[in-house]
């Protein structure tokens, strides 16, 4: 009988992480991932943007420097990319992936014949800028039938909104042939309260939209998980 050659074997054997996957995945084909921790989902996304390497530890610090999902897929990708093991390229597949998420959000609403409910558009909102570390701008662009066209970030950053955004705006609105418009933006601070800017930049709005036939149903301002709507409050 020939000796086991356990150098050998040890070095043909594949790394316990390459079965670990298989498992992962094999589970979440049989039952989806109910009863998973948070860190697991991680391991399973990552696995997909870092091939050859136990993912394990990168999922666990992710979630030390983000405690919650949320947290780690609304993270700035430089910060991100501060985090060890995590590299550029996972870091970005962790972006692509909130964006897609995003997309997926919108399908169901692009479904809809027409936009009825104010809950629609505030969850709607929340989806694309809860969480964002700098300010965003969306404009959300409907036919004459309230239907949904489009929408689309026409601004990032922080900016003198009365001279950029009535005539971005405008101008975005015309080429979709929107009938009514709704604008939403983020305050990364916080509050919720609309800043005098906030509610001259609405007035400036209305009436540019209003000199070209079009709209201004309503400006929402989205601040953590609160979403506020300046028709409620009057500052329309």
């Amino acid at each position: 009988m020939k000796p086991v050659d356990t150098e050998k074997n040890e070095k043909t054997k594949p790394p316990d992480y390459v079965g670990h996957r298989r498992r992962l995945k094999e589970r979440f084909r049989s039952q989806g991932l109910e009863g998973w921790y948070t860190y697991e989902v991680l391991e399973l996304m990552l696995g997909y943007a870092i091939p050859r390497r136990d993912v394990k530890p990168v999922a666990k610090r992710l979630l030390e420097r983000f405690p919650t999902l949320k947290e780690v897929l609304d993270a700035p990708l430089d910060r991100l990319q501060e985090v060890e093991g995590l590299g550029p390229q996972a870091a970005l597949f962790l972006k692509l992936y909130r964006e897609v998420l995003i997309l997926y959000l919108e399908e169901p609403e692009r479904r809809r014949r027409a936009v009825t409910s104010p809950e629609q558009i505030r969850e709607f909102c929340r989806a694309r800028l809860e969480g964002l570390p700098e300010e965003r701008f969306l404009v959300i662009f409907l036919d004459n039938r309230h239907r949904l066209i489009s929408s689309e970030i026409v601004h990032r950053g922080t900016v003198d909104m009365s001279i950029v955004y009535p005539r971005e705006v405008m101008t975005r609105a015309l080429l979709h042939r929107s009938a009514a418009i709704i604008v939403a933006h983020n305050h990364p601070g916080g509050s919720c309260t609309p800043s005098a800017e906030d509610i001259k930049i609405t007035r400036e709005l209305r009436n540019a939209a209003a000199a070209l036939g079009i709209r201004l149903l309503d400006h929402l301002i989205v601040a953590g998980s609160r979403v506020i709507s300046l028709r409620e409050t009057g500052d329309m």
